[in-house]
Order: C-alpha cells, then sequence, then structure tokens
C-alpha cells in the first residue's frame, strides 16, 4: 500500500511540473503573442498605411516588424510608393530627443 501511494504521489509531483508553466515561460508566450498580433497588424494593413506609419513607430520591434512587411511588398508597390519607401528619413519621423543620437558636434568639451 505504501508503494501504490509514493507511486500516486510521484505520479502528481511530476505531471504537475511537467504541465506547470514557469514565469519565463509564461513571458516568452506573451512576448510571442505580442509580436504575432503586431505583425497581425501590419499584415491587414493597406501598403500606404504602411508606409504612414514609418517614422511613427516607437520601439525597436515594431520598427523591425514594419520595415520587414515592407520589404516582403517591395516588388508590388507602385512608383509612387517605392519613392516614398527609399525616402531617407521618413517625413513622419519622429525627432529624436536632447541627448540622443550623435553626430557632429553633438557633444561637450574642447575643439
Amino acid at each position: 500500500m505504501k508503494t501504490l501511494i509514493r507511486l500516486v504521489s510521484a505520479s502528481a509531483i511530476l505531471a504537475t511540473l511537467a504541465f506547470a508553466d514557469t514565469p519565463v515561460q509564461n513571458q516568452e508566450q506573451v512576448q510571442n503573442k505580442v509580436q504575432n498580433e503586431v505583425q497581425n497588424r501590419f499584415k491587414n494593413m493597406k501598403t500606404d498605411e504602411l508606409l504612414e506609419k514609418r517614422g511613427t513607430m516607437t520601439s525597436q520591434q515594431e520598427r523591425e516588424q514594419l520595415h520587414n512587411e515592407l520589404m516582403t511588398r517591395e516588388q508590388k508597390m507602385t512608383k509612387e510608393q517605392k519613392e516614398k519607401f527609399n525616402k531617407r528619413p521618413p517625413e513622419n519621423r519622429i525627432p529624436k530627443g536632447m541627448g540622443q543620437g550623435g553626430g557632429m558636434g553633438g557633444g561637450k568639451g574642447g575643439r
């Protein structure tokens, strides 16, 4: 009888461990879900709408996903859309704040 109880207890513990989500797994699942939602959002948008979004994404992940979606559509773009896509920087780019971004003359110090 003790052996049976031990086997049942061990099975229950192993089953709990096997099917329990760790915090890391939960976080990865949430991140994957968010990433899929963003990708689906971009896939459902028209190319002109995507081009209007250029320069307005605040996270690096969103910028990359938007760019990737536009790259997949580049072959089917009209001439006007390609011109807008290739324009650097985008017309509606969010300007960087003070202290962000380097460049000539951006630092302090002597010459």
